[in-house]
């Protein structure tokens, strides 16, 4: 992993400081101002997540540490409620165009790891049903939603 990530293209590189920088503008802490790296850090440590030194936070936003773990940027996508995707995407986050989960759906979609396909199946059925009730969207066509 490294700390550049280039476009396909090769033109440009977004770096995972410049990824970073652009987080701890436009995620609000407390009051509406911009989050700390203190309370990234006291986030990780809440959610029981991978944590890492205020001073390595500070020096990955500022460029100066290269190749972060794997774990580590885990731990940024979750402390700043984004996939881990936008940390590894060769071309430039475009948040207009993600589709993002919700804090409360991405809580529900990590806990259905490691359930029995059973259990899967019960829950995709749940929520389809709930998405029916709601009016959201039709369920979609694919080799688990097929009829016999």
């Amino acid at each position: 992993m490294t700390s550049c990530l280039k476009s396909r293209g090769g033109s440009s590189s977004v770096t995972i400081a410049q990824r970073l920088e652009r987080l701890f503008a436009e995620t609000a802490g407390p009051h509406g101002r911009p989050v700390t790296l203190q309370e990234i850090v006291q986030r990780m440590e809440q959610r029981g997540i991978s944590s890492m030194s205020l001073s390595y936070l500070q020096q990955l936003r500022k460029g100066e540490a290269h190749n972060p773990r794997l774990q580590h940027l885990r731990a940024l996508a979750d402390a700043f409620d984004v996939p881990l995707s936008y940390f590894l995407e060769e071309n430039e986050p475009d948040s207009a165009t993600e589709q993002e989960l919700t804090p409360q759906e991405r809580t529900i979609a990590l806990r259905v790891h490691g359930l029995s396909d059973g259990a899967l199946a019960s829950i995709r059925a749940i929520v389809e049903l709930a998405r029916k009730s709601e009016q959201l969207d039709d369920p979609p066509k694919g080799p688990d939603s097929a009829q016999d």
